[in-house]
């Protein structure tokens, strides 16, 4: 199961927590708490809807862990005249600009936004799988879904207008 599904949780797990280091973590916890609950899947429901809902609730937490955190260090790093610098993505992509514009613009978002684009968008879930993991209305999803197209576009458009400032 683990070879299985591993990259798919783990593919997931990064878009949302854009960290190797953490996003391996939460698809270690993830496979840990299906063994423990097993007992508990629903065979009515895909074993992937299942697994992204377990994987989405641990990056959920983790990003609000993570931006308390990172608000600490921001105000840190501005009482100490400090700058802090954008992740060095990897990858050799046509469009790297665009895609660490995308996933700068992304970290923008609210965390409901930022999960319905990178579910719906990113890994091409249907709008029923992405309310199933998230527990939300099917009009909660869209409507974030359109926020986060809406942002992202328009953030884009800025950049560009300003030169990719």
């Amino acid at each position: 199961m683990v070879d299985q599904f591993q990259s798919y949780a783990f593919s997931l797990a990064f878009r949302l927590v854009l960290n190797e280091d953490n996003a391996k973590d939460i698809v270690q916890e993830s496979f840990i708490r299906i063994w423990k609950h097993i007992s508990h899947y629903d065979s009515k429901v895909l074993f992937t809807t299942w697994l992204y809902k377990i994987v989405t609730n641990l990056c959920y937490d983790s990003l609000k862990s993570d931006r308390r955190r990172n608000n600490v260090k921001l105000k840190l790093a501005d009482n100490q005249g400090l700058s802090t610098s954008e992740d060095n993505l990897s990858g050799n992509f046509e469009n790297k600009d665009l895609i660490r514009k995308i996933r700068q613009i992304s970290r923008g978002l609210t965390l409901k936004q930022r999960m319905v684009f990178i579910l719906r968008d990113l890994h091409e879930l249907s709008i029923k799988e992405v309310c199933k993991i998230l527990s939300l209305s099917e009009g909660a999803v869209k409507t974030n879904l359109y926020l986060a197209r809406q942002n992202i576009k328009d953030e884009l458009l800025v950049k560009d207008k300003n030169g990719g400032v």
